[in-house]
């Protein structure tokens, strides 16, 4: 006699037991094959125990490929888009041919710093020849040929455009912390300075080991920054505006005390970057300097088992 309610004795038989377990073991199989990061293993999707980040020589610019240990692959920045000629006799690279060369060929996210050109020219090409499924993005529109393409573009294909500010923590993987630190709010003018004082930068987290992408921030929004104290210490920092010294601020190199610093700058630029005091502070500091003008492409794997678990690539054929 049941207690409460009706007796059941739907699953009293040896049959429907039998039955039900197969069919759990149908929704296991089926999650595995379809759910699970590597599809139960039976599928292939990149999986790899570590953080790869390349620094890539794109001239005088900035380009930041990063693949997550569950297969993710985002673009920070795409440096200028030139004629292939050009970027042969510079011994650089375009940010699209060396996508292709990593089979790449669909972008999870792409991070767009700033509007100047050497970060948003080479980003045309790869909307073109890319799947790209959203686009995070500084908080100000511009008015240049490059930024009216791009805006067109994004409204034709419909890609999804999210406006950024410090505090954001963006949704990359499980595995990673990803955290926008700059800028603190939308600002309107169009002066040099202050279109990079707008630059999304970026706190990246795996593990034990952080990453500070800098975009071209100067010296105003380094001083914002530091509000965030001892947080904003990284072992890595992608050098702030190629190594100029409107962007050295001692206070902030010491308090970020980055091991290694990487410096994204064209061989010969007429700009003279990095400048010898930016590079001078970064050494007081401590921090080991690359350059993508002398290292080539500099890929970054990281562990992130301990404070050291990191290491370096240097190839110009990576």
């Amino acid at each position: 006699m049941s207690k409460y309610g009706y007796e059941q004795k739907s699953f009293q038989s040896k049959k429907t037991n039998f039955v039900f377990f197969m069919l759990l073991i149908v929704v296991i199989f089926v999650w595995a094959l379809v759910l699970s990061p590597d599809h139960g293993g039976l599928v292939s999707v990149s999986l790899n125990p570590e953080l790869r980040i390349d620094f890539v020589n794109v001239g005088q610019g900035d380009a930041v490929l990063i693949r997550t240990p569950k297969g993710k692959v985002f673009l920070v920045d795409g440096g200028v888009n030139v004629p292939v000629a050009d970027a042969r006799r510079e011994g650089r690279e375009l940010i699209q041919n060396y996508l292709r060369s990593q089979k790449i060929s669909r972008l999870d996210g792409l991070v767009i710093t700033h509007w100047h050109n050497d970060h948003l020219g080479g980003i045309i090409p790869v909307l073109r020849l890319f799947e790209v499924d959203k686009i995070y993005e500084t908080p100000s529109t511009f008015n240049t040929e490059a930024w009216q393409t791009y805006d067109e573009i994004c409204k034709k294909d419909r890609i999804q455009r999210i406006s950024v500010k410090a505090g954001d923590v963006l949704e990359w993987g499980n595995e990673l912390f990803v955290q926008v630190i700059n800028p603190e709010k939308p600002v309107s003018s169009k002066e040099y300075s202050e279109v990079n004082n707008m630059s999304v930068a970026l706190l990246l987290r795996y593990g034990k080991v952080q990453t500070l992408l800098a975009g071209d921030i100067e010296e105003d929004a380094e001083r914002e920054i530091m509000k965030y104290g001892e947080g904003i210490r990284s072992q890595i920092l992608k050098v702030p505006h190629h190594g100029a010294d409107t962007s050295d601020y001692m206070p902030f190199l010491q308090l970020v005390k980055a091991e290694t610093g990487i410096i994204s700058v064209g061989r010969s630029n007429a700009f003279r970057h990095p400048s010898p005091r930016a590079i001078s502070h970064h050494e007081r500091v401590g921090t080991k300097l690359y350059r993508t003008d002398r290292h080539g492409n500099i890929r970054l794997f990281i562990g992130g088992k301990d404070t050291r678990d990191y290491r370096f690539v240097v190839d110009q054929r990576l």
